[in-house]
């Protein structure tokens, strides 16, 4: 291949940057076949980084056209003489605008593939669980039968935004320069992150946020207006599949009695939310992979020592069972 042409030199000419010279330069190498593979690496390369992962392939295609075409424009009263050409020849630099052409329309058409070139996927299953750790320092912590998406290439906008299904634990790294960090779960849903550790729950039946420490604000949608909710420490928002959104505080999780027992409180509590308190007061790492079964309520007054003793009342009145893996207790219908 010719690599007289350098990647900065082709980056100039694509951003309307480049001199005369320049200019010629980049056009003299468009026409030798050699160089096509090379050109088509660069230009993906080019709309990737220059427009920060919203590439405008069009405008940029189009910007090159237009280039390309008054560089091969003859000058006014030039006389052009008509000329035997090869079919190679007739074209000229066309074939590789054609084939430009057409990874773009490929990168349009085919958006799953494109979000696979510009997005990593993490994916758990039923029985697993996955500590990541983002570019920005930022630590998630993926429950079983979740998925986590983040940029291949590091957050290059002043957003630094990921987008989860299932379940994470989220403890967010502050940037000096305050950029945002916002965990999305739908077009209608997502958490924006003030310095914070947080858990987001994203299932089909329901949307559950459980804020920790710091700060974090909730944006949703409705069919007639977008809303927002600021959560505080202790507090826990549920948005419903129908779009209604609720915030209150954590059921109460313990009060000691004269002979210092524990006595858990549960008032109309989903079991999602009992096997999260459980994990922050215990240290038992309990989950719940079946979404209708996370969102059943229970009530009731339940003194244990221990998780385990608790989970045992609960299963015995609850009509549940507890399955043992190697890291987690899975809470399952009986």
């Amino acid at each position: 291949m010719n690599h007289s042409l350098s990647k900065h030199n082709l980056f100039t000419y694509l951003a309307g940057q480049a001199n005369p010279l320049e200019r010629q330069l980049v056009e003299e190498w468009l026409k030798n076949p050699d160089n096509a593979e090379t050109f088509h690496g660069w230009l993906l390369e080019w709309e990737m980084r220059s427009l920060q992962f919203i590439p405008d392939q069009e405008a940029a295609f189009d910007k090159l056209t237009q280039r390309l075409e008054q560089a091969e424009a003859p000058e006014a009263g030039e006389n052009v003489l008509p000329m035997r050409h090869s079919p190679f020849q007739l074209w000229g630099w066309k074939p590789y605008l054609v084939a430009a052409t057409v990874l773009i329309a490929i990168g349009l058409v085919l958006s799953p593939l494109r979000n696979r070139f510009l997005y990593q996927t993490y994916q758990t299953t039923a029985f697993q669980e996955q500590t990541i750790r983002l570019d920005d320092g930022t630590d998630v912590n993926l429950k079983p039968n979740s998925s986590l998406r983040v940029p291949r290439f590091g957050f290059q906008t002043d957003v630094r935004q990921v987008l989860l299904t299932g379940e994470g634990r989220f403890s967010v790294t502050h940037k000096p320069d305050h950029q945002r960090f916002v965990v999305k779960t739908s077009d209608q849903f997502q958490v924006e992150v003030l310095g914070t550790e947080f858990t987001v729950y994203a299932r089909k039946q329901r949307t559950n946020v459980v804020l920790d420490r710091g700060k974090i604000r909730v944006d949703y949608k409705t069919e007639t207006k977008e809303q927002q909710v600021m959560m505080k420490p202790g507090e826990m928002v549920m948005l419903s599949q129908q779009g209604t959104i609720q915030l209150r505080k954590l059921a109460p999780v313990k009060a000691l009695t004269a002979q210092q027992e524990h006595l858990f409180l549960f008032r109309n509590t989903s079991l999602w939310e009992v096997c999260y308190l459980i994990g922050e007061h215990f240290g038992v790492n309990v989950e719940i992979t079946d979404d209708s079964l996370a969102h059943r309520t229970i009530s009731g007054n339940f003194r244990a020592r221990t998780g385990s003793e608790l989970l045992e009342l609960l299963t015995a009145t609850s009509r549940l069972r507890v399955d043992s893996t190697e890291n987690t207790l899975l809470l399952k219908d009986n």
